[in-house]
Order: C-alpha cells, then structure tokens, then sequence
C-alpha cells in the first residue's frame, strides 16, 4: 500500500483539491441560472393573452400598507398572461389618507372591468378583511395575496393549466421567493409535493395557494381569533377535506421582505408564532383528542406532538450476528436493547432478537413492562430482508420497529415520537433521526437521485436546519432508512415484507417505495432520535451489482421524479438542496 507521504499521492491530492476549487467557483458563477432565466421571462408576457372556463379569485386585505408596494401588488393582478380571475380589495379601515385616495382612485379607473372590486370596512383585522372579500368573490378558487407582494404574470395561467390538467384538485400551490424593497429576487423556496406531516409544524404551503371557494365557505371562512396565523389555521381546518393537493415547481409568488412583513423576520410579528400555536393545538385536538403545542429551540416553530388515540403494541424486530461493540466489553445487540428498554417508558415493546445461528441470549436485567424474545434462523449467507421477514413471523404488535443491532436511544421514548406520526391516517412508515456517536447527521430522510438513494444531510453538524428548516420538523419523504423506521403491521403484510432478492442493498427504499405504491404515505421525525454505528457490526463499502442492477430496473422512474425533491433543485449529489 502506497504511504501518503509519497509524491505522487500528494500531488494527486493537490490536483483533487483544485479540481473541486474550479468546480464550486464555476458553480456559483451559474447558481441559479435557470432561476434567473425564468425572472427575465416575466418581462415577454403579455396581458390578459390566454383565457379559462373558470375563474380563480384573488383576494386583497389592505391596511396601511406603502403606497408604491400595494401599487406594484395591484398591478400584478391586472398584468397577469390569463383573464379568468376576479380581484376583491377589502380596505380594512385604513388610517393612512393616501390608502383610501389611491384605492379610490383604482377603482374609478377600472370601474368598467367586472372582474375588479374594491370594499371598504370599518378595521376588523386581516382574517375580518378576508372574509369580508371572500363573501364578494365568485370564482372556483380563491387565493389571498397580501398588499405589499405580487404574483408573477404567469401565476394565473400556469394555476389554471394545472388545475384543468388535474380534473380541479382541492388545492394548488406554488414555489415563492422574497423580494427586497430595492425590487430584487431571492431565498427561492422550492417546495416539497404535498406533506401533510410538514404541514403539522409549518405551513409551507403559505404562498400562492388557491383553495376551492366552496370548501372555504363550508368550514366559515378565516377566524380571526388566528389573525397572525390566520392562513395555517384554514390549512389545517381543511386538511380533512385536501385529498387531491398539486405543486407548481415555479416561484409564482414573491414575497416582500420589510420592517413590517415577516418574510424579513418573525420578530415583525411576535404575535403569529402564538396564533399558529393556537391552531395547531385546535388541530391536534380535533384529530387526536389532544397532545401539546410547545414553542421549539428554534425562534418561530414550534414543536407539536400529537396524543397516541388507544393502547398499542410495538413489535421491535433487531436482526443481529451478535458483534462485539467498539470496547469489546459487550455485543452491540446488548447496548441496543439495554438502551431500549432503560429509555421507553410509554410504550410497550415486544422485543425480537432476529439471529442466524444459535448466540447466547440477550439477557436484560429489567425488562419494565417489555418482552424479550430471540429467534433464530439458519442461513447460508445473510440476508437483511429475511431476518426482517422471520422477524415479523414472530411479532404480534400492530405495529413493527424495524431497528439495527448498533444503535442505542439519544433521546428519551423514541417509539413513542415515532407513533405519534405512524398513527396518522394515510401514514404507512415512520422514520427516525440517526446521528453518529460524534453527532454529526447520519439520517434525516432519504432522497432519490439520478445517481441513487441518497441521505439527506448526511455527515452534516447537528446544528445543520437543512432546507428551509427540514432536519427540524416532520415531513414526508420517499424513503427512510430501516435502520430505525416504523411500519404498521397491517401495510408491512399487504406488500409482502420485504423483497428477499435485496439481501443487503436497498431493501429499505424498494420497501418504503412499494408502501407509497400501495398508496400510503413515508414519513420521518427529527423527535425520534437514536445514534447509530453505521456499518459497525457488517462493514462494506460497494453495493452488490446484482441488487443494484435490480434496483434501478426496478425503479429508474423514481430516480429523477422524487415527489419531495423538487425538480427546481439540483440533481447532483454534491449540490442538493440548491435551485437551478
């Protein structure tokens, strides 16, 4: 073996170095490019050029907004490509003189366009403004734009395209951006498909978003005892009725950052952190009877953890060849399961040792309410997927925790935090958070790429938020990893466990991608949290050709078409997270 003080290894270091300096420097010459490209588009559309059968809404609160930014919001509406939409105004008592002079004066000047209506009353708040020109709108959809942003001139257009292309969805949304008062673009947010588990701590659907009038109507509008939040609380109060949510990979909207807007910082507005507290709280207590709405580490979210509805048994499945740990004092199966049931104490667990060949037994000196059970199988050579499968033989949980050999808890009753998301409706997978024994990220989720399945974050700092704060709330993935998930009984047995041809790649991801098939969805918490010794009881390094081979015969579809990647972002491995 070539030493690495030789020449020539340092030379090709040097050259490795330098090769990746060109690259970065190359790519953020062209970040974006695609991103830009779009912008400049905007300037070749011209209004009112394309038309629909439907109309879609746009409604308008106003209160004493700057006059440039609410002008600029205004005139978004009237130079949109497409003509089938309605704009209702709601002045909510504004103080400011030139408000109400400019708005009279927009009104006067399109008195004869039908589609243009401008309200005044007396100040009620946001949610009152908005209900106030809800009760004046008339098209299919409506969307709320506040008056200091705008909506690209293609927003109408494109939404109505999407929702003709769907058979009218429930909903629609769309990427954003933020805009400086200077007029520039930036912070491009482009957004995951439809996650509803996101949606339980961020309402990232936020702008623009069109909900069907009816549906709006049927649950009475805004509230505005959520004023502040009064746009997560309508998410969340429509939630049960959003079966059918499209995304538009295109930033449709732009947000305005100021001293009086959000998009700047949440301490603009202190009061909206506490109304979607409210509204989360009222969500949980709709759907679970209960859990706790808790203001998180991180200024602006907070952490919701639903109530777990009824008693339920947790089948641990932990396949194990009985290695040592690092200090040879014990196996790692031993501090797996020690850890385990020392750190879970409200849930009960029936704990299955999966082994090839005859160990000694794990032996617990206080198992608490929990069972211990050791299965073993003979094997030829082994295979994950079926000591999985004669692992779940052996379970009688209504639910499986499918967990490796070398990992132990990091924080307290993580299969508790693991069902209060596995216990949602439409929920068939639970992933967890792994980090290493030095903490950096290990699993935050897996994303499909055309170069493979691949750890977001991996090898990242813990401190890491990810993309717009994804390694801090839940969310939906294609994917986790089965070195800790959750699965229900009941959907592990529709699709048949796992597939035996994977024996040591990507069981994991051809399971989690046929529960999606099956119409369920793959979720991941960052509450759940263990730390994991990648690889330290089986090392390998390359995946087995065979089973890769399989793998993308299997799946190419999904390689380049992961509905929570948007295709806005950049495919490469080393750039994820970053837009075109």
């Amino acid at each position: 073996m070539i030493s690495e003080s030789n020449p020539l290894i340092k030379a090709k270091r040097r050259a490795g170095r330098v090769k990746r300096y060109v690259k970065r420097k190359v790519y953020e010459r062209n970040i974006g490019k695609n991103y830009k490209a779009w912008l400049a588009e905007a300037e070749t559309i011209h209004a009112g050029s394309t038309t629909h059968d439907f109309t879609i809404s746009i409604i308008v609160p106003v209160y004493n907004p700057p006059i440039e930014f609410l002008d600029e919001c205004l005139n978004s509406v009237l130079k949109q490509q497409a003509s089938n939409w309605q704009l209702v105004v709601a002045n909510d008592g504004s103080t400011k003189p030139e408000v109400a002079q400019y708005l009279a004066a927009f009104q006067a000047a399109h008195n004869t366009d039908a589609r243009v209506r401008v309200v005044t009353k007396e100040n009620g708040g946001i949610s009152s403004a908005l209900n106030e020109a809800l009760s004046h709108a008339h098209g299919e959809y409506v969307g709320m734009l506040d008056h200091d942003d705008a909506l690209d001139p293609r927003c109408i257009e494109l939404f109505s395209q999407t929702i003709e292309a769907h058979a009218h969805p429930d909903a629609v949304y769309s990427d954003e951006d933020k805009l400086s008062p200077k007029g520039e673009h930036y912070d491009l947010y482009c957004k995951p498909s439809f996650s509803p588990e996101l949606l339980l701590t961020q309402m990232y659907l936020c702008h623009f978003t069109v909900f069907k009038r009816q549906q709006m109507n049927a649950i009475g509008g805004l509230r505005t005892s959520m004023d502040g939040a009064q746009d997560f609380d309508l998410a969340l109060r429509l939630l049960p009725n959003l079966k059918n949510v499209v995304r538009i990979p295109l930033p449709l909207y732009h947000w305005r950052a100021w001293s009086e807007s959000t998009a700047l910082s949440i301490d603009a507005k202190p009061w909206a952190q506490e109304s979607a507290a409210r509204a989360q709280q009222e969500h949980i207590d709709r759907t679970f009877n209960g859990g706790t709405v808790a203001p998180s580490h991180i200024q602006g979210l907070n952490e919701v953890h639903p109530r777990i509805e009824g008693s339920h048994k947790v089948s641990v499945i932990i396949p194990t060849i009985g290695t040592l740990n690092d200090r040879g004092t014990n196996r790692f199966v031993d501090d797996s399961v020690k850890s385990l049931t020392e750190n879970e104490n409200e849930t009960t667990l029936e704990i299955i040792v999966v082994t090839t060949g005859v160990i000694a037994n794990v032996e617990i000196a206080d198992l608490k309410h929990h069972e211990l059970k050791h299965v073993v199988y003979e094997t030829k050579s082994f295979n994950f997927s079926e000591a999985i499968n004669t692992g779940r033989a052996a379970a009688t949980g209504d639910y499986l925790l499918l967990l490796n050999d070398d990992t132990t808890v990091a924080e307290a009753n993580p299969v508790t935090k693991l069902l209060e998301i596995g216990q949602i409706d439409g929920v068939g997978v639970t992933g967890a958070k792994l980090t290493y024994p030095d903490t950096r990220f290990q699993h935050i989720g897996m994303v499909l790429l055309p170069s493979g399945p691949t750890h977001a974050w991996i090898s990242k700092p813990n401190t890491e938020p990810g993309y717009f704060g994804s390694t801090l709330t839940p969310r939906n993935y294609a994917a986790v990893t089965a070195a800790a998930f959750l699965v229900r009984t009941s959907v592990f047995d529709q699709v048949h466990g796992f597939d035996l041809a994977f024996a040591k790649d990507y069981n994991d991801v051809d399971f989690c991608l046929r529960v999606r098939e099956a119409g369920y969805r793959v979720a991941w918490t960052p509450y759940a949290h263990f730390v994991h010794y990648e690889g330290a009881t089986m090392a390998r390094k390359k995946t087995d050709p065979q089973e890769h081979a399989l793998f993308v015969e299997r799946w190419s579809a999904m390689l380049n078409n992961d509905p929570y990647y948007s295709p806005a972002l950049n495919p490469e491995l080393q750039r994820m997270y970053e837009a075109l």
